[in-house]
């Protein structure tokens, strides 16, 4: 059984991980601490696609790589839809992506579709948008698997601890076993699968920011509920679930929308603080990713008299440094232009 310990991932960073049917390590060799910005024309599907495709053959140039089904036999798209219908990827985002996919020579059956939130999805007519392709979110039993999990001594909430009382009724000793476990999003990495990560930025004043890193991390996993409103333990344990090499070596790319963007008011849904730039941002790192999103909303903020969390100081970029993940403050912004 695979027991990821709280506070040991340090020791998984210095193992040799398992190659897949491509060489993950060649890969990972050159990691890009380049953030790439590019603007939109517009909101609809042939914008996005464009400028999808100009920083994604960036990306590749960075990767020495191609996207392509024989250098990566299986894609997981993850995307965003923890605030649906108020704050989500847009669809234009999801299929812009899967028409990216497509064109590069990936079928339906190579390319699946992840969310952790079914009930959101439904508020948005999800079924009537993206016919043929997998989908699949953590009410399906292919989410999770059994062997990967974070382990922490931390109790569960109060939702995640009746859940697990009504799981388990008559059992309290796997009742309490279970409550000390976070399953991992194993749909994203098991085998030969690797992933694409779509997101939102949005004020969360636990984390700093609910962006690309949770989007992967503590918004994908079950049992978290106990870490997103701990301004310590929620970082620590996002940078040490992105740490985890079989979920790091599995990255292509993340994408932050900025066309929607909450300044303040999280964790919850506020559209009294919604602003908007008329961009994404792509890249390798999900925490350079945020890092510049972090700066927009800290932009925003001040503009509208607020102050900024954590004093501008995000713990969040200090537990990923001292993991090995990059350091956010010394990446780069390079922007694409449109034509």
């Amino acid at each position: 059984m695979v027991c990821i310990i709280l506070h040991s991932v340090n020791l998984f960073l210095c193992a040799e991980s398992q190659r897949e049917a491509v060489d993950t390590h060649e890969k990972s060799e050159f990691q890009s601490n380049s953030v790439y910005s590019i603007d939109l024309k517009n909101r609809d599907l042939q914008s996005y696609f464009q400028a999808l495709t100009k920083t994604i053959l960036r990306i590749e140039n960075d990767m020495g790589l191609e996207l392509r089904p024989y250098n990566f036999p299986k894609i997981a798209l993850n995307f965003d839809s923890s605030r649906a219908p108020g704050l989500a990827v847009r669809p234009e985002l999801i299929t812009a992506t899967l028409k990216f996919l497509e064109l590069r020579g990936f079928t339906k059956k190579e390319v699946h579709l992840v969310t952790f939130y079914l009930e959101e999805l439904q508020k948005v007519e999800w079924n009537e948008r993206y016919k043929g392709y997998e989908l699949i979110t953590s009410q399906y039993p292919s989410y999770f698997h059994a062997d990967w999990f974070q382990d922490s001594p931390m109790p569960p909430a109060m939702g995640d601890r009746a859940r697990f009382f009504l799981q388990y009724p008559r059992d309290s000793v796997t009742r309490k076993l279970n409550e000390r476990k976070s399953l991992l999003p194993a749909c994203l990495f098991l085998d030969t699968c690797y992933w694409i990560n779509l997101s939102t930025a949005k004020d969360d004043p636990f984390l700093g920011i609910d962006g690309a890193v949770s989007n992967l991390t503590l918004g994908a996993s079950g049992n978290t509920q106990r870490f997103k409103k701990d301004s310590t333990l929620g970082p620590a344990m996002s940078a040490e679930i992105l740490a985890i090499p079989e979920i790091w070596e599995k990255k292509l790319f993340s994408v932050i929308d900025l066309t929607s963007v909450q300044i303040a008011g999280g964790p919850d849904f506020d559209a009294e603080f919604l602003e908007s730039d008329e961009s994404i941002i792509i890249g390798q790192n999900p925490l350079y990713l945020d890092y510049y999103a972090l700066k927009f909303i800290e932009q925003r903020r001040k503009h509208r008299g607020l102050l900024n969390r954590f004093g501008g100081k995000y713990p969040l970029f200090r537990f990923a440094k001292e993991l090995n993940l990059g350091d956010a403050y010394s990446s780069n912004l390079i922007e694409i232009k449109k034509n």
